[in-house]
């Protein structure tokens, strides 16, 4: 009696580790027919270059996504313009990540790099939790859901990923991104972009001594032949782009372009115009950036109006269209 309850109880364990045997090989059989079946999923990773770091990482697109849209906008930001920067992050990210197609940033081999004169400005969860303090633990979660509930949209032209380009703060308009880059895109096109007069750097000042000014601008340029002076007839604004970009302006003896007198002194924007003093050069700038694309603080002013994150995006990214990334296989 004994033996026999022994052997129903030893058939019975074995019938029990068949079955999770069965039940785990067609758990396996299922996963990997799922991967197989959805290439997408499988390209969802990047190389990312860390340039501080100087090492290649492979990482998940939203894990990157999430340093970027931290890195690139205040998370006190509403979630609508959150969510349209997580939309740009993610299309210029997938415009240059080699498997789908795309010319990646080269930088080590990886699709992108972290230094933001290059690519996009990523930092690290600890990073912006550093940055955050007492609202890390929100400020994440509300990071979380921008990138969660735009999972995998982009924004397209003609069925190709958007150049997303995104900057700071504008002037009032955005400006065409043949002005700035000499590559005319259809899609990158000057808007209006009001309600942006409160952000931190809607307006800037810089001011230089006259000498210190004219010696800047003669060691770049030396056949301008600046005096101190002499700036006020010396230094003009010749024209301007819709945006209120400088286009050209006249220093001394030479004529150069609003974006080459940006560059030269390191200015906010290439919106500017100049004030003289007895002693001083007074340069007052509007916006903060290149200025193409999406306005962060216009996409701000937006969702402050109640405009979701697909208007943003349609309102600075002219006939796109927001497709789901699997489009492109």
């Amino acid at each position: 009696m004994w033996y026999r309850w022994k052997e129903k109880r030893a058939l019975a364990l074995l019938l029990l580790v068949c079955l999770a045997l069965c039940l785990l090989i067609a758990a396996l059989r299922g996963l990997l027919m799922v991967t197989q079946g959805n290439p997408a999923k499988e390209s969802e990773c990047l190389l990312v270059y860390l340039h501080e770091e100087d090492r290649v990482v492979s990482m998940d697109l939203d894990t990157y996504l999430y340093g970027v849209v931290g890195g690139e906008m205040p998370a006190s930001f509403p979630l609508e313009a959150l969510k349209a920067q997580a939309v740009a992050a993610r299309t210029y990210a997938v415009r240059r990540m080699a498997a789908y197609g795309g010319k990646p940033c080269g930088r080590g081999g990886a699709d992108v790099c972290t230094d933001s004169t290059c690519c996009q400005s990523y930092k690290s969860p600890e990073t912006l939790a550093e940055r955050w303090g007492a609202d890390a633990a929100r400020n994440a979660d509300k990071l979380k859901e921008a990138v969660a509930e735009t999972h995998g949209i982009i924004a397209v032209y003609n069925g190709e990923p958007i150049e997303a380009l995104y900057h700071s703060t504008t002037g009032g308009r955005t400006e065409d991104a043949q002005n700035v880059f000499s590559a005319s895109l259809p899609y990158l096109v000057g808007v209006d972009s009001p309600g942006e007069q409160d952000a931190a750097h809607y307006t800037d000042k810089e001011t230089m001594s006259r000498s210190g000014f004219a010696k800047t601008v003669n060691k770049s340029w030396p056949k301008a032949k600046l005096k101190a002076s002499k700036l006020e007839k010396q230094v003009k604004i010749l024209s301007r782009f819709e945006s209120g970009q400088v286009e050209t302006l006249r220093l001394g003896n030479v004529e150069l372009t609003g974006k080459e007198f940006r560059k030269l002194l390191d200015l906010k924007s290439a919106n500017f115009a100049f004030a003289f003093t007895e002693d001083d050069v007074c340069i007052t700038t509007h916006g903060y950036g290149h200025g193409v694309g999406m306005s962060q603080y216009g996409a701000r002013a937006m969702a402050l109006e109640g405009e979701d994150y697909e208007s943003i995006l349609k309102h600075y990214y002219t006939g796109i269209e927001l497709k789901q990334m699997d489009v492109l296989k």
